[in-house]
């Protein structure tokens, strides 16, 4: 009976033991997902050539895309011929691409509470190395951001929610 009571107790030990080793390394992924996907939309570096708007990041650009299906992940540009973003998210909107979960432009204009209150397909993405809008004629970049925007269930508004990272041109 000893026995049995000592095998039970090792076993609930093991048990613990492992449950808590899982959790470690999901935890210690998470982090490990939350630091790339912060390196994916902190801005090194950005400018314009030949009326193309351009950025890099210290990650992978367009390394990350959102999970869920209410959030948009966006790389903005502010220019002298209006606000581009390169975006990726689960509602189809776009003729650039087939799925939109695909990085692709649109011209945008927010509202004083930084939500979208105008949207077009102007504009083409460019995502390798760095992120671009072609097909646009801009001759200055103001200001880029990257940002998570969601869609409110309620009433299909969307609007900025975080702001991973913003820059502004010193020219």
């Amino acid at each position: 009976m000893n026995t049995e009571k000592g095998s039970a107790l090792t076993t609930l030990l093991a048990f613990v033991a492992i449950s808590s080793l899982v959790s470690l390394n999901a935890g210690t992924i998470n982090n490990m997902v939350a630091a790339q996907e912060e390196a994916d939309f902190k801005i090194k570096d950005f400018g314009i050539k030949d009326g193309t708007p351009w950025l890099s990041v210290e990650g992978k650009a367009g390394g990350s895309t959102p999970q869920n299906g209410s959030q948009i992940y966006a790389y903005a540009f502010v220019t002298d011929n209006g606000t581009f973003a390169v975006a990726s998210h689960g509602v189809e909107d776009s003729e650039e691409v087939e799925n939109d979960t695909e990085w692709h432009t649109h011209g945008v204009t927010l509202d004083e509470k930084n939500c979208v209150s105008n949207l077009n397909d102007d504009g083409d993405a460019e995502v390798n190395d760095e992120v671009k809008v072609a097909n646009i004629t801009a001759t200055k970049v103001n200001t880029v951001m990257t940002a998570l925007l969601g869609i409110n269930n309620d009433d299909a508004s969307v609007c900025v929610e975080k702001v991973f990272d913003s820059k502004n041109s010193t020219q």
